[in-house]
């Protein structure tokens, strides 16, 4: 019985108690007497200290949220940068480099792609063209294709005919043939390309532009948005004197 009592008066009570704490939060809001915070007559002062506090506090979320979108195309535009002078890096690196394949000219099937200045067999072997020659032989259902690299050590490779057709692995052959004959005039073409790709490294790490104004654009932001922010807060100030002036309490 004494529990069914003590829970009525609980939930009895509650309205009571958020009656009281929505008017304790007003109270601290609006301070003063409770007259200057619940009396209509005082309605139009309390609007306008209202107003000056939303006004502060939407403009310094606006700024929050401006910063942040202009911080991050800040940082997208310094990474696509960075993105652009790594590939011009790498390009002039690669072109530097006695051991770069060059390009892709052929491939056959997934074990054989013949480069510029390589034959690379499967994943791992890479075969320089210089000083490389090939042969290739035939039974009725496989290709044999011997590769003999400069240091003279033969490899052979066997291809199933039913996979490979045999037009196609004569065809890369030819190709193979014609790739070694064509190595010193590659290999003079990718010399030719070193200053183009010097040039073009200087220049693209010379173009900020885009990286420039975002930066710019992101400063001008917080910059404008910064005024408001002051502007905002010396309104709330005003209303918050205006309001000491009223009621001889200033609002936190």
């Amino acid at each position: 019985m004494a529990e069914t009592v003590w829970t009525t008066l609980f939930w009895s009570g509650l309205p009571v108690l958020a009656v009281l704490v929505a008017a304790a939060r007003r109270r601290n809001r609006y301070p003063g007497t409770w007259r200057h915070a619940f009396d209509p007559r005082y309605s139009q002062e309390r609007q306008k200290l209202s107003t000056a506090r939303e006004n502060l506090y939407r403009a310094e979320h606006n700024l929050a949220a401006q910063q942040e979108h202009a911080r991050s195309a800040a940082a997208d535009a310094a990474r696509e940068h960075q993105a652009r002078v790594r590939k011009a890096e790498l390009r002039l690196a690669a072109l530097r480099d006695p051991d770069f394949n060059g390009a892709l000219l052929h491939s056959l099937g997934d074990r054989l792609d013949l480069y510029e200045r390589a034959l690379r067999v499967g994943t791992e072997t890479t075969h320089p063209l210089l000083g490389l020659t090939i042969d290739d032989q035939y039974s009725p259902t496989e290709a044999y294709i011997y590769l003999t690299p400069h240091d003279g050590r033969r490899e052979l490779l066997t291809l199933a005919l039913e996979n490979t057709p045999e037009a196609d692995v004569r065809a890369f052959v030819v190709q193979v043939h014609n790739a070694i004959a064509n190595v010193g005039a590659a290999s003079q073409r990718l010399r030719a390309l070193i200053p183009k790709a010097k040039a073009d490294l200087e220049r693209v790490t010379a173009d900020t532009g885009d990286r420039r104004r975002a930066e710019q654009k992101a400063q001008q932001v917080t910059a404008q948005l910064n005024l408001r922010v002051l502007q905002a807060r010396r309104e709330v100030d005003a209303a918050c004197g205006r309001w000491q002036q009223l009621t001889g309490e200033r609002p936190g």
